[in-house]
């Protein structure tokens, strides 16, 4: 038996102006479910699974505990064993009256490839269940046939288990001294609080996969990590240099973020801009430069420009800035204008090439820029 680490689980809550009752036990748990891919991830791994929806005023008057059971079979001469991904989670209180949302959750898991059969069941401390199956082939696509999937068919795993896998420090002896790369890793989804979605990890694999590829990287051998959002406007976690990247632990802090944990009217506008001026200089204005810096996440506040003067403070360092950028659409916000501004280079992933391509690219501006 599998299970994950941690549900992606969240209470999204939107107050409303009128109270209801309690509903009435029923047996049917109402609950829309939405299936995604499979699709290739950036580490050749096919990851495909379900996410659920549930109304929240189904739940109203009482706290609650949901449990999980998603059950992955190959079939059809596809050779493999089943797998069950099961977890379970509570409501953080009572659910008061007047309220509106969802509960949204979900499950990941890779594959390689075959034909599967998926059947999930969701149960309430009511007993009442919401139950479903779907069936899906895994297949290279035409343009995909060169590839070298890295699971064999049939093979199942959790994919949130496999993304944080520890990552082992490797001996560089070609870097005689410290060469240190800092890393920004933005936690923001696409204004995840007028949504009901939070950054979770299934949302967040391509950062992951971007911050694997760098911390293997042949021209630097110290790194540091700030995980920060726009929308909290906080630095989430930071991770002090080292010789590799502390992934289990950063999931962990990124799986407990909650979009209901800060009020908005807290937050005026513009400051999310302020925050990210602010924290580049607490970062990168003190006496220990990293000898170069990335970006990764999906593109924020679209046209925002940092002020002059900081650039001014950045442009100083005289070292190369990069942003991989995992955005779906193609537009420049506070990051890629920065970015722009430091003679930096934005990189698109859009396919799993795409991220190889790029972390060779900003090595060989790094290589360039330390010969200078």
């Amino acid at each position: 038996m599998r299970s994950f680490p941690k549900l992606l689980a969240a209470l999204v809550l939107v107050v409303a102006g009128s109270a209801q009752a309690a509903p009435e036990p029923a047996e049917k748990l109402k609950c829309d479910t939405d299936k995604f891919g499979p699709f290739l991830d950036f580490e050749f791994r096919f990851v495909t699974g379900v996410w659920f929806n549930l109304p929240v005023k189904q739940f109203v008057g009482r706290q609650f505990t949901l449990d999980l059971d998603v059950i992955v079979e190959p079939v059809n001469d596809t050779p493999g064993d089943p797998v069950i991904l099961n977890d379970a989670m509570r409501s953080p209180g009572v659910v008061p009256p007047g309220l509106k949302g969802s509960v949204r959750f979900g499950g990941a898991f890779s594959t390689g490839l075959g034909q599967y059969l998926m059947r999930w069941r969701v149960v309430d401390n009511l007993g009442r269940r919401c139950l479903g199956e779907k069936r899906f082939k895994v297949a290279l696509s035409r343009g995909q046939r060169s590839v070298q999937v890295t699971l064999a068919p049939g093979k199942i795993e959790d994919a949130t288990t496999y993304l944080l896998r520890p990552e082992f420090p490797d001996d560089r002896p070609q870097l005689r001294s410290p060469e240190r790369l800092k890393i920004f890793l933005s936690l923001d989804v696409l204004g995840r609080r007028r949504l009901p979605v939070r950054p979770g990890l299934a949302n967040l694999l391509p950062h992951f996969s971007a911050l694997r590829q760098l911390v293997r990287s042949e021209e630097f051998n110290e790194f540091s990590v700030v995980a920060f959002s726009f929308e909290d406007q906080t630095v989430v976690e930071r991770q002090d240099y080292g010789p590799t990247i502390d992934f289990p632990g950063l999931g962990n802090v990124i799986d407990e973020l909650d979009p209901a944990t800060v009020d908005v009217r807290d937050l005026y506008y513009g400051s999310e801009l302020q925050f990210f001026e602010s924290m580049l200089l607490e970062e990168l204005a003190g006496s220990d430069t990293p000898a170069g810096v990335v970006f990764v996440g999906h593109e924020m506040k679209f046209g925002k420009e940092v002020r002059r003067r900081v650039l001014d403070r950045m442009r100083q360092l005289g070292i190369p800035f990069a942003f991989l950028d995992v955005s779906y659409l193609a537009w420049r916000g506070v990051m890629g204008n920065f970015i722009r501004a430091m003679d930096g280079r934005e990189y698109k992933l859009r396919k799993p090439s795409d991220l190889a391509k790029a972390v060779a690219a900003f090595e060989a501006q790094a290589r360039d820029n330390r010969l200078q």
